[in-house]
Protein backbone atom coordinates (compact mmCIF):
# COMPACT_ATOMS: atom_id res chain seq x y z
CA UNK A 1 0.00 0.00 0.00
CA UNK A 2 1.14 3.74 -1.04
CA UNK A 3 2.37 5.79 1.89
CA UNK A 4 1.16 9.51 2.36
CA UNK A 5 3.62 11.71 3.84
CA UNK A 6 3.16 15.01 5.08
CA UNK A 7 5.80 17.55 5.12
CA UNK A 8 6.23 21.48 5.93
CA UNK A 9 8.66 23.04 3.78
CA UNK A 10 9.47 25.84 5.92
CA UNK A 11 10.82 27.02 9.52
CA UNK A 12 8.98 29.34 11.76
CA UNK A 13 6.43 31.33 9.87
CA UNK A 14 4.36 33.77 11.26
CA UNK A 15 0.52 34.40 10.09
CA UNK A 16 -2.59 36.23 11.21
CA UNK A 17 -5.08 37.06 8.84
CA UNK A 18 -5.53 40.71 7.76
CA UNK A 19 -9.36 40.42 6.29
CA UNK A 20 -7.82 42.38 3.47
CA UNK A 21 -9.82 39.73 0.81
CA UNK A 22 -6.64 39.25 -1.19
CA UNK A 23 -7.06 35.53 -1.33
CA UNK A 24 -11.04 35.90 -2.02
CA UNK A 25 -10.53 37.07 -5.43
CA UNK A 26 -10.40 33.32 -7.88
CA UNK A 27 -8.13 33.19 -10.84
CA UNK A 28 -9.66 30.99 -13.18
CA UNK A 29 -7.07 30.14 -16.14
CA UNK A 30 -8.63 30.26 -19.89
CA UNK A 31 -6.03 29.10 -21.64
CA UNK A 32 -7.36 25.43 -19.93
CA UNK A 33 -10.60 23.99 -21.70
CA UNK A 34 -13.52 22.25 -19.40
CA UNK A 35 -10.70 19.23 -18.82
CA UNK A 36 -7.45 19.42 -17.99
CA UNK A 37 -5.48 16.15 -18.27
CA UNK A 38 -3.16 14.89 -15.26
CA UNK A 39 0.24 16.13 -17.19
CA UNK A 40 -0.93 19.80 -17.22
CA UNK A 41 -2.09 20.08 -13.43
CA UNK A 42 0.88 21.60 -12.22
CA UNK A 43 0.37 24.89 -14.95
CA UNK A 44 -3.64 24.65 -13.72
CA UNK A 45 -2.53 24.44 -10.12
CA UNK A 46 0.26 27.25 -10.35
CA UNK A 47 -2.09 29.90 -12.31
CA UNK A 48 -5.13 28.94 -11.23
CA UNK A 49 -6.46 30.03 -7.42
CA UNK A 50 -9.82 28.45 -7.19
CA UNK A 51 -11.28 27.52 -3.42
CA UNK A 52 -11.95 23.79 -3.64
CA UNK A 53 -14.99 22.16 -1.50
CA UNK A 54 -15.05 18.98 0.54
CA UNK A 55 -18.64 17.61 1.11
CA UNK A 56 -18.42 18.35 4.78
CA UNK A 57 -17.44 22.30 4.05
CA UNK A 58 -20.65 22.10 1.61
CA UNK A 59 -23.01 20.26 4.00
CA UNK A 60 -21.88 23.42 7.06
CA UNK A 61 -22.00 26.44 4.58
CA UNK A 62 -25.20 24.57 3.79
CA UNK A 63 -26.50 24.13 7.35
CA UNK A 64 -25.31 27.47 8.30
CA UNK A 65 -26.77 29.77 5.20
CA UNK A 66 -29.84 27.77 4.35
CA UNK A 67 -28.49 27.85 0.50
CA UNK A 68 -28.48 24.92 -1.88
CA UNK A 69 -25.36 23.80 -2.86
CA UNK A 70 -26.47 24.97 -6.68
CA UNK A 71 -26.35 28.30 -4.69
CA UNK A 72 -22.49 27.89 -4.01
CA UNK A 73 -21.29 25.10 -5.87
CA UNK A 74 -19.27 25.07 -8.97
CA UNK A 75 -18.72 21.77 -11.30
CA UNK A 76 -18.82 20.77 -14.43
CA UNK A 77 -21.51 18.02 -14.15
CA UNK A 78 -24.74 19.20 -12.55
CA UNK A 79 -23.69 18.89 -8.77
CA UNK A 80 -25.36 15.72 -6.89
CA UNK A 81 -22.40 14.70 -4.30
CA UNK A 82 -20.66 13.02 -6.83
CA UNK A 83 -17.14 13.77 -7.42
CA UNK A 84 -16.30 10.98 -10.08
CA UNK A 85 -17.24 11.05 -13.83
CA UNK A 86 -17.52 9.08 -16.70
CA UNK A 87 -17.38 10.10 -20.47
CA UNK A 88 -16.51 8.67 -23.77
CA UNK A 89 -17.61 5.44 -23.68
CA UNK A 90 -16.11 4.87 -20.46
CA UNK A 91 -12.46 5.92 -21.50
CA UNK A 92 -12.66 9.04 -19.59
CA UNK A 93 -12.46 9.48 -16.08
CA UNK A 94 -13.56 12.64 -15.13
CA UNK A 95 -12.77 14.28 -11.70
CA UNK A 96 -14.97 16.96 -11.12
CA UNK A 97 -14.06 18.38 -7.86
CA UNK A 98 -16.79 21.11 -6.41
CA UNK A 99 -15.30 24.51 -6.19
CA UNK A 100 -16.69 27.69 -4.84
CA UNK A 101 -18.87 29.57 -7.14
CA UNK A 102 -17.27 33.34 -8.05
CA UNK A 103 -19.03 36.86 -9.13
CA UNK A 104 -17.98 39.06 -12.24
CA UNK A 105 -15.78 40.92 -10.01
CA UNK A 106 -13.98 37.46 -9.83
CA UNK A 107 -14.79 37.41 -5.76
CA UNK A 108 -16.01 34.82 -3.64
CA UNK A 109 -19.87 34.49 -3.80
CA UNK A 110 -19.71 35.20 -0.06
CA UNK A 111 -17.12 37.99 -0.18
CA UNK A 112 -18.83 41.52 0.41
CA UNK A 113 -16.69 44.25 1.79
CA UNK A 114 -15.45 40.85 3.71
CA UNK A 115 -15.61 37.08 4.31
CA UNK A 116 -19.80 36.57 5.15
CA UNK A 117 -18.96 33.25 6.38
CA UNK A 118 -15.58 33.58 8.17
CA UNK A 119 -16.80 31.45 11.16
CA UNK A 120 -18.24 28.69 8.61
CA UNK A 121 -15.03 29.42 5.97
CA UNK A 122 -13.87 25.90 3.97
CA UNK A 123 -10.91 24.27 4.70
CA UNK A 124 -9.28 25.15 2.19
CA UNK A 125 -9.86 29.21 3.19
CA UNK A 126 -8.80 28.37 6.66
CA UNK A 127 -5.57 26.25 5.11
CA UNK A 128 -4.23 29.60 3.12
CA UNK A 129 -2.12 31.06 2.86
CA UNK A 130 -0.45 27.94 3.58
CA UNK A 131 -0.96 25.60 0.03
CA UNK A 132 -0.27 21.96 -0.89
CA UNK A 133 1.91 20.42 -3.48
CA UNK A 134 1.14 17.17 -4.23
CA UNK A 135 4.08 14.51 -5.74
CA UNK A 136 4.55 11.33 -6.02
CA UNK A 137 7.67 9.52 -5.31
CA UNK A 138 9.22 6.62 -7.96
CA UNK A 139 7.83 3.61 -4.78
CA UNK A 140 4.25 5.08 -5.35
CA UNK A 141 4.35 6.94 -2.32
CA UNK A 142 2.45 10.35 -2.04
CA UNK A 143 3.96 13.24 -0.66
CA UNK A 144 1.87 16.65 0.51
CA UNK A 145 4.24 19.47 0.70
CA UNK A 146 2.83 22.31 2.41
CA UNK A 147 4.46 25.81 1.28
CA UNK A 148 2.78 29.28 1.89
CA UNK A 149 2.68 32.18 -0.27
CA UNK A 150 4.96 35.17 0.50
CA UNK A 151 2.63 37.37 -1.24
CA UNK A 152 0.02 37.33 1.59
CA UNK A 153 0.01 40.49 3.88
CA UNK A 154 -0.60 38.47 6.84
CA UNK A 155 2.87 36.59 6.60
CA UNK A 156 5.26 37.68 9.14
CA UNK A 157 2.17 38.93 11.78
CA UNK A 158 0.65 37.13 15.06
CA UNK A 159 1.51 33.64 16.05
CA UNK A 160 3.91 31.13 15.01
CA UNK A 161 1.98 28.42 12.62
CA UNK A 162 1.25 25.93 14.15
CA UNK A 163 2.87 23.12 11.78
CA UNK A 164 1.42 19.93 13.35
CA UNK A 165 -2.60 21.60 13.29
CA UNK A 166 -1.70 22.64 9.39
CA UNK A 167 -0.58 18.75 8.64
CA UNK A 168 -3.96 17.93 10.52
CA UNK A 169 -6.16 20.02 8.25
CA UNK A 170 -4.14 18.90 5.06
CA UNK A 171 -4.04 15.19 5.95
CA UNK A 172 -7.85 15.21 6.92
CA UNK A 173 -8.97 17.09 3.80
CA UNK A 174 -6.81 14.73 1.37
CA UNK A 175 -8.48 11.25 3.28
CA UNK A 176 -11.83 12.53 2.70
CA UNK A 177 -11.62 13.06 -0.70
CA UNK A 178 -9.49 9.89 -1.24
CA UNK A 179 -11.87 8.06 0.12
CA UNK A 180 -14.38 9.20 -1.84
CA UNK A 181 -12.89 9.16 -4.74
CA UNK A 182 -11.94 5.07 -3.96
CA UNK A 183 -15.65 4.86 -3.12
CA UNK A 184 -17.10 5.91 -6.53
CA UNK A 185 -14.41 4.11 -8.99
CA UNK A 186 -15.17 1.31 -7.54
CA UNK A 187 -18.80 1.22 -7.96
CA UNK A 188 -18.22 2.43 -11.00
CA UNK A 189 -15.69 -0.56 -11.87
CA UNK A 190 -18.17 -2.94 -10.54
CA UNK A 191 -20.82 -1.88 -12.92
CA UNK A 192 -18.15 -1.94 -16.04
CA UNK A 193 -18.82 1.69 -16.97
CA UNK A 194 -15.30 2.10 -16.77
CA UNK A 195 -12.64 0.94 -19.87
CA UNK A 196 -9.20 -0.58 -18.82
CA UNK A 197 -6.91 1.77 -20.36
CA UNK A 198 -9.39 4.98 -19.19
CA UNK A 199 -7.48 8.07 -19.17
CA UNK A 200 -7.83 10.74 -15.66
CA UNK A 201 -9.21 14.33 -16.37
CA UNK A 202 -9.58 16.84 -13.89
CA UNK A 203 -12.20 19.55 -14.78
CA UNK A 204 -11.78 23.71 -14.74
CA UNK A 205 -15.36 24.38 -13.26
CA UNK A 206 -17.33 27.09 -14.58
CA UNK A 207 -14.71 29.22 -16.92
CA UNK A 208 -17.12 32.17 -17.01
CA UNK A 209 -18.29 34.30 -13.74
CA UNK A 210 -21.44 34.10 -12.04
CA UNK A 211 -23.92 36.72 -12.85
CA UNK A 212 -25.39 36.26 -9.50
CA UNK A 213 -24.31 35.61 -5.76
CA UNK A 214 -26.14 35.21 -2.40
CA UNK A 215 -27.78 38.46 -0.46
CA UNK A 216 -24.74 39.15 2.34
CA UNK A 217 -27.52 39.83 4.50
CA UNK A 218 -28.92 36.08 5.13
CA UNK A 219 -25.86 34.87 5.55
CA UNK A 220 -23.87 33.85 9.21
CA UNK A 221 -21.41 36.64 10.06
Amino acid sequence: MPQVLVLTAFDDIRFSCQRCGACCHHKRPQEFGDLVPLDRLPEFWEKSNLIYLTETDIENIGRKTGLEPREFVDTLHEYDGRCVHVDDQGSKIILDFPVMQSKEDTTCVFYKDGCTIYQDRPRACRLFPFRVEEKSTPEGDIILSIGYNPLCPGIGKGNRAAKKDLEKLVIDQFRQRSEQIASELGMLVATGKICKDAQIYRTNPSRGPRNSEPDPGDLTK
